[in-house]
């Protein structure tokens, strides 16, 4: 058996989720709309809609988002495209968090508190921050071993921090250094033109570094009153949040063991104490239903047999708990747009390389 190449998406259940903001791809829109690019398509071939990116309150999953910004980075030509996503941003994109930005004290502690709700403003990534020499540093990591798509992510939420800061407190702010683990790409100059800073590829890891002389600048707009009105909504927002996402990913957790069997809702509901009727409302708060969350379960289930290895379409079929080889393929294209074959063919391509590796960039 062979396990996914590092170039392919992530076969774990919790991908499928719905439990991210559509926040990066509504700027994604917007870039490839001032290039004269139609990004409907792509979403429409996600299960999304560019309506629905502006409904608030919707959840979308890593595995949508995903496969967007990959269509859109090859529709686009554009291997920067994380940079330019991120640069697009103003402050007032986060929404709350942005708001709760402004009003703070000064840049460390508005820093501080978007590291601390990022998980509010449609990221990809999840977030740390760390005390440096001088400074500070924010240190992404990735929920899943997507290496495809880490450089995009990497680039977009390092230039949306700076791009905000630059609205909040200064234009002139430069993060003090901008250190990354992938190689420099061809591309590797626009960095230091938009950075303005010493910039490191392929390092031990990720890292933004803010210095203490502009961490300790009060912001312009500081309110501690606004403060914390904000922090009390985001407060309320994230324990509702993680409510809705362990209800989801306890579900899928479920049916994942059980396939291929799959548990009526009726049992969902009687474990987890609630009636039938409750249990669809409150998935549907989640933006999903319990048959989407199946379905969902089973796309990543698929993927990862039919890029694993040669079993047969008939087996694969069984063990997702489909009646056969051709509920199989119909189910396949709909989720992947491709015949079974293409997915494993995909599946077994290598990851493609680099294009290019700056040598004087880089650390030891």
């Amino acid at each position: 058996m062979r396990s996914s190449p590092p170039g392919s998406p992530p076969a774990d259940p919790r991908y499928g989720s719905a439990t991210i903001t559509s926040h990066l791809l509504r700027y994604l829109s917007v870039v490839a709309a001032e290039r004269g690019h139609d990004l409907g398509p792509a979403l429409r071939r996600a299960g999304l809609s560019e309506a629905a990116l502006s409904a608030v309150g919707l959840r979308i999953s890593y595995r949508q988002s995903s496969q967007v910004i990959r269509e859109a980075m090859s529709e686009l030509g554009d291997p920067a495209l994380g940079l330019a996503v991120g640069r697009r941003q103003r402050v007032t994109a986060w929404g709350l968090v942005g708001l709760g930005l402004q009003a703070s004290p000064t840049l460390f502690d508005a820093v501080a508190l978007g590291v601390r709700y990022h998980g509010l403003t449609g990221s990809m990534l999840d977030y740390r921050l760390e005390s440096v020499p001088g400074g500070a540093a924010i240190l992404p990591t990735a929920r899943y071993a997507d290496y495809e798509l880490q450089p995009f992510l990497i680039e977009e939420a390092f230039s949306s921090t700076v791009a905000l800061i630059r609205c909040a407190l200064h234009d002139d702010f430069a993060p003090h250094a901008v250190v990354v683990r992938h190689p420099c790409p061809a591309y590797g100059d626009e960095y230091e033109r938009y950075f303005r800073c010493s910039v490191s590829f392929e390092a031990p890891d990720d890292r933004l570094v803010l210095g203490t002389d502009w961490l300790e600048r009060p912001l312009p707009g500081a309110d501690a009153y606004t403060v914390a009105q904000v922090v009390g909504l985001l407060e309320s927002a994230r324990t509702l949040g993680r409510e809705r996402q362990d209800l989801v990913e306890g579900l899928e957790v479920s049916v994942a063991r059980s396939l291929p069997h799959v548990p009526p809702l009726t049992h969902q509901a009687q474990a987890r104490a609630m009636s039938e009727r409750t249990l669809r409302r409150r998935l549907a708060e989640c933006g999903t239903t319990y048959e989407a969350l199946v379905d969902s379960v089973r796309l990543v289930r698929a993927e990862e047999l039919l890029t694993a290895g040669d079993m047969p379409l008939g087996r694969v079929a069984e063990l997702l708990g489909f009646s056969d080889a051709r509920t199989l393929r119909r189910a396949v294209t709909r989720w992947f747009g491709v015949s079974p074959s293409e997915v494993r063919r995909r599946g077994a391509a290598p990851a493609r390389p680099e294009t290019a590796v700056c040598a004087r960039r880089t650390v030891s």
